[in-house]
């Protein structure tokens, strides 16, 4: 049994990425560096956001230095740069910093 943030999930048989309901499911990566050997994991949901977010500053970025305010750019510039940096290291070996991977999607049913 899994726990995350006020929800209890519990591994599911066999549930395809097809048949993923965000309502009744989790999904997460099950990554292995190929280098040495470590797992871990990250759930999609999460990755997920931070792309919006990332995909949202940069947009803003665009407008704002198309005569916009000055300032504003330049955090969203930052915001965006916070935003790949945290997805970059949800993708890589938190032991050995590789980017080396095997992935596998989990998904697990809502309890």
């Amino acid at each position: 049994m899994l726990f995350w943030g006020g929800f209890v999930a519990e591994k599911a048989e066999k549930i395809s990425e097809k048949d993923f309901d965000p309502k009744k499911h989790v999904k997460e990566y099950k990554r292995k560096c190929n280098e040495c050997g470590k797992v871990w994991h990250s759930l999609a949901s999460r990755e997920e956001q931070i792309e919006k977010d990332f995909k949202s500053n940069n947009c803003i970025q665009g407008l704002t230095a198309c005569g916009g305010d000055l300032g504003a750019a330049t955090q969203s510039k930052r915001s965006a740069e916070a935003s790949q940096d945290l997805l970059d290291k949800l993708k890589k070996c938190p032991d050995c910093g590789s980017k080396n991977y095997d992935e596998e999607v989990l998904i697990y049913e809502k309890k």
